[in-house]
């Protein structure tokens, strides 16, 4: 029995890989908008995080100047309630997608998206985004509807120039 559990280890061990690109190397470490701000957000309280991110007000153990960032806490995510919920323009039956399948920003909360994601780079750090909103959901109503639908989310979050997605169970 030993003998067998030992062989099926080796096989086991053999069998498994990973793929040594330099990413991933640490779990996602940053900050979400959701647990400070829950769907009160705007761009505004999400361009003084990144500062905050960045500001060298701390110290560490040396009393040396220090950030989160340098501590690997380099991600700010943009969490529920960018969408603009029930917007006019919202396909029908939807809330927050267009007859296209192109997500509806609310810009009154975030009035450039591109512009957020810029200044979060401007301070070396990556700017995630949330893709399964639950404030305001969209279910697609067919698999052609949710195929434009996840096409036009794919578009927005690289010409919004986002670096990670956040897709949950919404609790």
């Amino acid at each position: 029995m030993l003998l067998l559990s030992l062989q099926i280890f080796a096989i086991l061990v053999q069998e498994a890989s990973s793929n040594d690109n330099g990413l991933a190397q640490t779990p996602p470490m940053g900050w979400r908008s959701w647990n400070q701000y829950f769907g009160d957000v705007d761009q505004l309280l999400m361009e003084q995080t990144m500062e905050g991110m960045v500001d060298r007000g701390r110290f560490d153990h040396t009393n040396q100047p220090i950030s989160l960032c340098d501590l690997g806490y380099c991600d700010v995510g943009l969490d529920d309630n960018w969408q603009e919920c029930g917007s006019p323009e919202a396909a029908p039956g939807m809330n927050y997608h267009d007859i296209n399948g192109n997500p509806i920003v609310n810009r009154k909360r975030i009035p450039d998206l591109r512009q957020m994601t810029d200044y979060a780079h401007s301070f070396n750090l990556t700017a995630g985004w949330y893709g399964n909103n639950c404030i305001c959901k969209d279910l697609c109503r067919n698999e052609t509807e949710c195929k434009m639908q996840i096409k036009a989310d794919v578009k927005a979050f690289v010409g919004y120039g986002f670096d990670s997605w956040k897709l949950d169970g919404c609790g």
